[in-house]
């Protein structure tokens, strides 16, 4: 899975900023039935929640 872990580990850091925030970040969402809701939904910058994603790629990437 190595070089499919790379791949979308270049592909995530192109979403982090200067300051090391991870931008387009989803806000949270209530329940719905509608896909363009979800792609409707106001985007933020520094939102914890999308931070935690790259934490976890992150050590899985570092684990041995």
């Amino acid at each position: 899975y190595g070089p499919a872990a790379r791949k979308a580990w270049m592909a995530l850091v192109s979403y982090i900023n200067d300051k090391g925030a991870v931008r387009e970040v989803c806000v949270g969402t209530n329940k719905k039935n509608s896909k363009q809701y979800y792609y409707d939904r106001p985007r933020n910058t520094g939102d914890y929640h999308g931070q935690a994603p790259y934490l976890w790629c992150t050590v899985a990437l570092l684990e041995k």
